[in-house]
């Protein structure tokens, strides 16, 4: 057993010490708020680091034997408290790892250092006067030890080191969207940002004094703006995309506009399409990507050419300050959600991987230059473990390099966005706490209703006999199963899974589902709807994804959609009994598959999402349900098999997304409701659609909290 000495004061983690004189802990010297159970908690794991504290021992720890409180909850509030405070994550931890039904383990490296740590006199020689000579020698090896010391601890602590957060102060109290994906800008004087939903309630370019106060919005004719991708050198225009993406959902590129300051007629910068852009420091040159390749013109869209070309998305472009670097996020295919930062030489060559050999998060985006290049200010981590990192750009005097990034921020907000102040001495950030609210739309009365269980969930689906329900809670993709009024509720996966769209088998006994994971492709499971371990249908071994499982009615097969990394999809079925997998004709750029509730047609999406395609079993024949210019999403079969329901989004030619379904007997496309005024997150996993047991449409209102904070640093 590894038991700290009795005389340890203080213990050191990460960027941690827990002072047990003080009885506090501190962050970079930065002192934290930390509960008397939390900070018991974290005193009893480090006193045993790398071994299992039982939750017995906590709750003795914590609560005499004959105290009356509920030990379970009191224990686990402790501990999320704990890790919040942390910045840390059940899912993928860094210092608390959760062992099921055994206890906790502090997995982080500790250092203990003693109360009362006393040096050792050394010993002094008389030395007569015939050893001068040997003295004066000696005198100079010693001074030269010195003076080689001396030098090491300077070259030690010339290494450059991070900037610490003092404070952080929230800025914007209106409720109101935001996306923590991106980045406010800034003059030094006001702060710009996109507020609300392009496609549901609307969106538009917000302001306020970068101080703080009333926000307001800037006159423009323009329609559902999407981002604000920079501001000009001189301060007096934005660019910003507008209008209907082109592509994909993933690639999501749109045109390109610039917006006077501080109001004017705004004007498209020539035919350019792009899904990321910024202005040179010298403000003659625009530096833009659409895939595979990233491009530069003039100011005014004239003379593009190509600067290199990237396997992936491209998205917050950014040059450095000298003007001699730019750097950028590259997206991967979904399913893998994967995103990584690059860099390369302004004109185009040396382009490679930033944090190529870092290994604290696959996920990295979004990152952004202070002011005098001296900082590099970027998001890493997913869900809840998401936080800004700084990583130091200038070197020492000995020519030294930062040993890697450094987390800045820590829960229980998660943190994005980030926007350096013009003096470099703020960091401006998007803080959001994500939740959403079931709703179902009844049809005849033409309204929108809080679904009776008030769950923060979806998907949503139902057993053939209407008795249970199967959910996933958001944001953590947790899968559960309760009776139609929540009872007999069962907790049915637990992280590291991370469920999406389950499905009931027509006989009740099993729910298949997609486990989404982070840093992974995505894989199709298998669950007991009583419970049990999940089952992968494919292999696990495989880079393809898998997604969108649907029954067949006689419960002996499943169909669903496989995409590689490069984002070719087709669609599969796989029969249950003897595992053999078969690709469905002609189904190659095909992906979200439906089966009827009779079996005979599946429905499905092409990749551009602008065709909504039906899947004829009897004849092998693939016809056009639905083509135009909308984005399609979440085809769901009614009940009766008559419609097909789906999501639309036609951006600025519509005004709003709103929710259709296409008549199968004539293919005729029918409007339901509009969604302008109904709040959903821009997050893939809450833009979700289904269906109740009666037909009535169900969706997932945004109801989350989404303000600017000012981070107050601390500059070495």
């Amino acid at each position: 057993m590894v038991v700290s000495p009795p005389n340890a004061s203080i213990y050191r983690f990460g960027v941690f010490e827990l002072d047990l004189r003080a009885a506090e802990l501190r962050k970079n010297g930065v002192k934290l708020r930390l509960q008397d159970q939390p900070y018991q908690v974290l005193l009893k794991l480090l006193e045993h680091p790398g071994e299992v504290v039982s939750r017995d021992e906590l709750l003795n720890t914590l609560w005499h034997q004959d105290t009356f409180v509920d030990f379970e909850t009191g224990l686990n509030t402790a501990i999320k408290r704990l890790r919040e405070t942390l910045g840390d994550s059940a899912d993928h931890p860094t210092y608390i790892e959760t062992l099921t039904r055994r206890g906790y383990k502090f997995i982080a490296p500790v250092e203990v250092l003693a109360s009362d740590d006393k040096k050792v006199p050394g010993h002094v020689e008389r030395r007569g006067a015939q050893r001068r000579k040997e003295m004066l020698r000696r005198g100079g090896v010693v001074a030269a030890i010195v003076a080689l010391a001396c030098s090491g601890a300077a070259y030690w602590r010339s290494q450059p080191r991070p900037p610490t957060v003092t404070n952080i102060v929230q800025i914007t109290n209106d409720r109101k969207a935001k996306s923590s994906l991106y980045a406010p800008v800034t003059d030094g004087v006001h702060l710009y940002f996109i507020e609300g939903a392009p496609w549901t309630s609307g969106s538009g370019i917000a302001q306020l004094s970068a101080t703080g106060g009333e926000t307001s919005s800037i006159a423009t004719t323009l329609q559902e703006v999407l981002s604000i991708y920079g501001i000009s050198p001189d301060r007096s225009e934005l660019l910003v995309p507008t209008g209907v993406p082109q592509g994909s959902y993933h690639v999501a590129a749109a045109e390109l506009w610039v917006q006077p300051l501080p109001a004017g007629a705004p004007h498209r910068v020539g035919n350019i399409i792009a899904s990321a852009a910024c202005w040179t420091p010298d403000g003659i040159h625009i530096v833009y990507a659409y895939e595979p390749a990233i491009m530069i013109m003039n100011k005014d869209g004239s003379e593009p050419h190509q600067l290199a070309k990237v396997s992936g998305v491209v998205r917050a472009l950014r040059v450095s300050p000298d003007g001699r670097r730019i750097r950028f996020s590259v997206v991967r295919s979904p399913g893998f959600d994967s995103s990584s930062i690059w860099e390369m030489d302004a004109n185009g060559k040396d382009v490679h991987q930033l944090f190529a050999d870092w290994k604290e998060s696959p996920f990295q985006c979004c990152g952004d230059w202070s002011p005098d290049g001296d900082y590099y200010y970027f998001v890493a981590g997913r869900g809840n473990a998401q936080a800004i990192w700084v990583m130091p750009e200038r070197r020492s005097i000995f020519r030294r390099a930062a040993a890697g990034p450094s987390r800045l921020t820590s829960g229980p907000l998660r943190f994005g966005a980030p926007t350096p102040s013009s003096d470099g001495k703020r960091l401006f950030v998007v803080g959001e706490e994500p939740r959403v609210e079931l709703f179902r739309y009844d049809l005849q009365a033409q309204r929108f209703d809080p679904y009776p269980l008030g769950l923060s969930a979806g998907p949503v689906d139902f057993s053939s006999d209407r008795k249970w329900m199967a959910y996933v809670s958001y944001p953590d993709g947790t899968l559960w199963r309760s009776r139609m009024d929540g009872s007999d509720k069962m907790q049915l996966t637990f992280p590291p899974v991370r469920a999406y769209g389950p499905r009931w088998s027509p006989d009740g006994s099993k729910i298949a589902f997609t486990d989404v994971h982070f840093y992974r492709p995505w894989k199709i499971c298998l669950l007991s709807s009583s419970g049990g371990s999940p089952e992968l249908l494919g292999q696990a071994s495989t880079d393809e994804s898998e997604a969108d499982p649907t029954w067949t009615p006689d419960g002996k097969s499943v169909v669903f959609s496989k995409f590689d990394a490069n984002g070719n999809r087709a669609i599969y079925r796989l029969d249950l009994k003897t595992r053999k997998v078969s690709s469905i004709p002609d189904s190659d750029g095909i992906f979200s598959p439906r089966v009827s509730p009779d079996g005979r047609f599946i429905s499905a999406l092409a990749t551009s999402q602008t065709k909504l395609l039906l899947f004829d079993t009897n004849t092998n024949h693939w016809s056009s349900l639905v083509e135009g210019d909308a984005w399609l999403g979440y085809n769901e079969w009614s009940p009766d098999g008559k419609y097909v329901y789906m999501r639309a989004s036609q951006g600025a030619r519509s005004g709003a997304a709103e929710l259709v379904r296409v008549r199968i007997k004539d293919r005729v496309l029918e409007h339901v409701v509009s969604l302008k005024d109904f709040p959903q997150l821009s997050d893939i996993f809450a833009g979700w659609i289904g269906l109740a047991p009666d037909g009535a449409p169900l969706l997932m209102r945004d109801r989350s909290v989404q303000e600017v904070y000012a981070l107050d640093l601390n500059l070495p």
